[in-house]
């Protein structure tokens, strides 16, 4: 790991713009873009319409999008950017 983790989070929404407030939906969270990089863990599901990963951002670099597909088909609200910043140097 390089750095801090950052949540990624999802909340469900029926085709209506109704919440779901249950699970059981397969969630996937990939970046594309950007040379900012990092990797996503596997999603949880919250068991009440909202799923969440993590992102461990590893290289430092530009605006990276991150988007998330629901049952295989992709989501289609606004999508957000996360940019991986360079941090203190250490030494072990």
């Amino acid at each position: 790991p390089s750095g801090p983790l950052t949540t990624l989070n999802l909340r469900s929404r029926d085709s209506f713009g109704n919440n779901l407030t249950s699970g059981g939906l397969t969630v996937v969270f990939t970046r594309t873009g950007g040379t900012s990089n990092g990797s996503i863990s596997a999603t949880t599901d919250n068991g009440d319409g909202t799923y969440s990963a993590n992102f461990q951002g590893t290289t430092a670099g530009t605006a990276t999008t991150i988007s998330a597909s629901i049952n295989g088909g992709d989501i289609t609200s606004t999508l957000p950017t996360i940019t991986v910043v360079p941090g203190a140097v250490s030494f072990a």
